[in-house]
């Protein structure tokens, strides 16, 4: 059973499958969203949960912090709802990621 993920600005609506993380379930359905790591130590794909519940899976302290985590925020990359989720994202324009970020450095 999959739980539903809208995505605000823009009230996007989706559906993420059992186990699925949001910045999965956003992906499979042509939702540009930040991306670093994938392992919840960057936090790139930090954002708020506005509604709804998740479990922060393997998110780490550095990539989100108590305090962040109490604020509502979440690691995409990691974080599975739940329950029916409302979230606040960046919606990216294109295909960047953190291989992009690697590169330019130097």
């Amino acid at each position: 059973m999959g739980f539903s993920i809208t995505l605000q600005p823009g009230n996007h609506t989706f559906i993420a499958e059992a186990g699925e993380t949001i910045l999965d379930a956003a992906t499979k359905h042509g939702h540009q969203l930040p991306r670093g790591c994938g392992d919840g130590a960057c936090g790139m794909c930090k954002g708020n949960v506005l509604q709804g519940t998740v479990d922060h899976g393997k998110a780490t302290e550095i990539g989100l912090s108590a305090e962040d985590r109490n604020a509502g925020m979440a690691l995409f990359c990691c974080a599975i709802p739940t329950s029916d989720v409302v979230v606040e994202r960046r919606e990216m324009s294109s295909d960047w990621d953190m291989q992009d970020w690697d590169s330019q450095e130097g």
